[in-house]
C-alpha cells in the first residue's frame, strides 16, 4: 500500500493466481469501498491521502489471519 495504492491485479498475476481470489467476495474491502475509504478500479485499490490514517484497515482486508479470529489483540500468558 505504498503511495496509498496497490495494483492487486498485477501482484496476483506476478504470484501466479487470479486477482478475483483477493478482490471478489472480500466483504471487508467491499465495506471500505462502500464507505468511501477505498476505491477499486481495474484491479487497483486506492486510498485517498486524506484518509491515510485508515490505510491499515484497508491492508487488513487482505490479511487471512484476521478474517474470522474474533480478536485483534495478543493474549498475555
Amino acid at each position: 500500500m505504498c503511495d496509498f495504492a496497490a495494483d492487486v491485479a498485477a501482484i496476483s498475476v506476478f504470484h501466479g493466481f487470479e486477482p478475483d481470489m483477493l478482490l471478489s467476495g472480500n466483504a471487508a474491502l467491499t465495506a471500505l469501498a462502500e464507505d468511501g475509504i477505498a476505491t477499486i478500479a481495474n484491479g487497483v485499490v486506492r486510498v485517498d491521502a486524506s484518509k491515510r490514517f485508515l490505510i491499515r484497515a484497508v491492508a487488513a482486508a487482505f490479511d487471512a489471519y484476521l478474517s474470522d479470529l474474533g480478536r485483534t489483540f495478543s493474549k498475555a500468558a
